[in-house]
């Protein structure tokens, strides 16, 4: 089982480019700098770096991709608020 420092550390890790780039220079350091234990560490500095980073994009992707569906969608809303108060 995962500790929660393990898990908050993983999503800074897919969320935070400064982290992430720290982590790449000196992984086993960092692991333990964010609260983890030698051992969860140990697997930090043997897991897949090349994996890590393209989650890493692939997070950042879909949070963009996200980010611009939010604005297009307010005005569908409003729009379909304005049609529905007409019907009631």
């Amino acid at each position: 089982m995962s500790s929660p420092a393990l898990e908050t550390y993983l999503a800074r890790l897919y969320t935070d480019d400064a982290v992430l780039g720290a982590f790449l220079l000196a992984p086993h350091a960092q692991a333990l700098l964010h609260g983890l234990s030698p051992q969860e560490a140990e697997a930090m500095a043997a897991m897949d770096r090349v994996g890590l980073q393209m989650a890493a994009a692939s997070y950042r992707a879909k949070r963009a991709g996200r980010a611009g569906h939010g604005r297009q969608a307010r005005p569908a809303q409003r729009w379909w608020r304005r049609l529905l108060a007409g019907w009631i």
